[in-house]
């Protein structure tokens, strides 16, 4: 999986003029987001890191997630977007994503 080529976590609520914006010019830029990336990953539960990465990153269908985690699509449903908000608050947290006041 290329940098840049995974699907928006924040969808349709959050436009492009929303998000920081940074250049990656460089191998060592795209390594540093990367990891800037992960260490808000690192910092979310297991469950919530299960299903972002399943649903979002390798767009299993939360039936498909529900399947593999061991829940109940019901679950998957209810959990998800919170999973989503708080990546995002992590986020926001350390400066990747940029709400315009």
């Amino acid at each position: 999986m290329q940098v840049g080529r995974t699907p928006s976590l924040l969808a349709d609520s959050v436009g492009r003029g929303w998000c920081s914006s940074r250049r990656i010019t460089t191998f060592e830029d795209a390594v540093i987001f990367v990891l800037d990336i992960e260490t808000c990953l690192s910092k979310l539960s297991s469950l919530d890191r299960q299903m972002l990465s399943r649903i979002v990153l390798q767009e299993y269908t939360q039936a498909e997630a529900a399947t593999l985690i061991g829940m109940s699509v019901r679950a998957i449903s209810y959990k998800l977007p919170k999973a989503i908000d708080r990546l995002t608050e992590k986020l926001l947290e350390a400066g990747l994503l940029v709400i315009p006041l």
